[in-house]
């Protein structure tokens, strides 16, 4: 099986533990950098103390207190250079038309293999490396 492989670094953030912990462990495992977020708020603390590169937020859409579109406005004020990649359970047609998500945005869809998950961080991050 190919999965896509990268040496960037993704802040993965995700209100429910279980998700989050398993993506960030295949993720590290195709070479990624993992930084990992149980909330926005958190994100917000982690992105602020790390001095390195974030190269791709990947977040949740749906979380309490702040949702992914808007944690990833707070961040983008400060890293405009990082992409953004959705996640969520709710089909595309509930999040659109509520403005939740803007035209354009990445979004994976829960349930998700990581055969999937990587590819579409590979499009989002450029210059595809499978192995």
């Amino acid at each position: 099986m190919d999965y896509h492989r990268g040496t960037e670094t993704i802040l993965v953030v995700d209100d429910e533990e279980s998700l989050r912990n398993v993506v960030g462990d295949l993720l590290g495992q195709l070479g990624y950098h993992i930084l990992s977020a149980g909330s926005g708020q958190e994100a917000l603390t982690l992105s602020a103390e790390y001095t390195g590169k974030i190269d791709l937020l990947l977040t949740d859409v749906v979380m309490d207190s702040l949702s992914g579109p808007a944690l990833a406005e707070k961040l983008m004020a400060g890293r405009p250079e990082m992409k953004v990649v959705f996640i969520s359970g709710y089909p595309d047609s509930s999040l659109a038309p509520a403005g939740v998500l803007k035209p354009g945005t990445v979004l994976v869809n829960k349930p998700f293999t990581i055969k999937i998950l990587s590819a579409k961080l590979r499009e989002v991050l450029g210059s595809p490396a499978a192995v």
